[in-house]
């Protein structure tokens, strides 16, 4: 009778506070998102420039061959990555889809490297230089995103959660 007087599940604390950390860890990562049914996160990248299909192809094949080193120096068999971009002029997107089984913190940090070295100062990241966090507040950080990578692979989390970036804000919502 009333659909909105009907209570919604809230989503899981540690699953919001994995994306909100992502966010808060690596400020070239504009928004990360969390689908349930396949237990993936896919961050997005933005990108402001004029870039042909071949320098996003390049980037693509080097970073599929920079995880894939990865991924076999850590012993990491069975990983789940799809990468894609959205559009090429202008401001384009940056997509990495993956699985929450086998993602590390150190991943993501080689991920966010590869992109800042590949794309420099085309790469768009949201620090405001008077609001930089310090070194021990970061590597704080580090170790809690961990911890919430590790709970995400041994909870079940229904749904959808989307974390995006708004100024020096992050917000997450369940979708």
């Amino acid at each position: 009778m009333f659909e909105f007087l009907k209570k919604t599940k809230k989503p899981d604390p540690d699953a919001g506070r994995l994306l909100a950390s992502i966010l808060v860890v690596f400020p070239a990562v504009q928004s990360v998102s969390y689908d349930s049914k396949d237990e993936t996160l896919e961050f997005s990248f933005a990108l402001n420039g004029k870039f042909t299909h071949d320098d996003f192809e390049d980037f693509l094949t080097y970073v599929a061959d920079s995880l894939e080193t990865y991924h076999h120096l850590e012993g990491l068999g069975g990983a789940k990555i799809a990468l894609n971009v959205e559009g090429v002029y202008g401001t384009c997107f940056l997509n990495v889809r993956r699985d929450v089984a086998t993602l590390t913190c150190r991943e993501l940090s080689l991920l966010t490297e590869l992109a800042a070295n590949y794309f420099g100062e085309d790469l768009i990241e949201e620090y405001d230089d008077s609001l930089i966090p310090d070194e021990e507040y970061l590597m704080a950080q580090e170790d809690y995103l961990e911890q919430c990578l590790n709970n995400m692979r041994q909870l079940r989390v229904e749904g959808r959660l989307v974390g995006v970036r708004e100024r020096e804000r992050v917000v997450v919502y369940s979708r």
